[in-house]
């Protein structure tokens, strides 16, 4: 009975988006970084919706911006962040999206944040930085916001015990956590799967307490973060502390009465402004 709880509170719909990178940005993967690269980034494996972004070349006029979904999440499932930069005068190689795990295949509760998923998000951050030749913004939901973090501090992954390389702070200009398990999941009451204390979202384990212990490495400009008193996901308190906070932010966004997945959508327009302009 608690697991089919937990589940259903995790269990999200979205709108749906079946697309994959350009034709342009994927020959950019294949010629500078080979078919591995391409093939972990693209990910035609889950059937539509792995990836997007890229457009025709990588001449852009605003810095691109990254989605890093949530847990069991796939890329196309933010389509409606993506379209509303596209519609708001971002271009497709402004844009960008990968899915670092199963798309949902593995069962929320025992979704941790392995360190592959790590090795995605940075090979993502890279690529993006060097085909556009410009500075990244990154944004990230849910357990996306840890998981890109610890992307871009680099350093040695606490559930293998292998080393991410150094810190990718140079190449990201504005970083946002949105709904973001940063101090954890209020919802991690019992330590095992999804909340144990090595590589999970229980507020005391290993993998939070590393980004935590340092400040300022999400980005060389601004950190931001968005959260709400109604989360029902993440929860508004883990342990004592606002469950979404990134200590060394540059402004924190308090939402009343918004669930989970309403902060992270419906608050799309105040993530363009965060990204775009540096402020609300």
């Amino acid at each position: 009975m608690h697991g089919l709880f937990v589940s259903a509170i995790f269990t999200t719909l979205f709108v749906f988006v079946n697309g994959d990178f350009s034709g342009a940005f994927q020959n950019h993967l294949k010629s500078k970084y080979g078919a591995g690269t391409h093939e972990a980034l693209t990910r035609s494996d889950i059937g539509g919706g792995g990836s997007f972004g890229g457009g025709s070349n990588g001449n852009v006029k605003h810095k691109p911006v990254i989605v890093v979904h949530g847990i069991t999440n796939s890329a196309g499932h933010f389509a409606r962040i993506q379209q509303f930069f596209k519609s708001h005068g971002y271009s497709d190689n402004e844009i960008y999206g990968t899915t670092y795990g199963d798309a949902g295949k593995t069962n929320v509760l025992f979704v941790t944040m392995s360190c592959h998923y790590m090795k995605v998000i940075r090979m993502m951050i890279i690529t993006v930085n060097e085909y556009t030749n410009s500075k990244v913004n990154v944004m990230g939901y849910s357990m996306g916001s840890p998981v890109a973090r610890k992307a871009i501090l680099g350093g040695r992954c606490v559930d293998t015990g292998e080393e991410l390389g150094g810190s990718l702070t140079n190449r990201v200009d504005t970083f946002v956590g949105v709904a973001g398990a940063n101090f954890g999941s209020a919802l991690c009451v019992f330590p095992f799967g999804s909340c144990n204390t090595n590589n999970g979202m229980h507020c005391t384990s290993s993998f939070l307490a590393d980004i935590n212990a340092r400040q300022r490495y999400e980005a060389t400009n601004k950190i931001f973060t968005i959260y709400s008193t109604n989360d029902d996901k993440v929860g508004y308190m883990s342990c004592g502390r606002k469950a979404s906070a990134i200590i060394g932010e540059n402004g924190a966004f308090e939402k009343q009465g918004m669930n989970h997945d309403q902060l992270m959508f419906d608050t799309v327009a105040l993530q363009f402004n965060l990204v775009t302009f540096g402020h609300a």
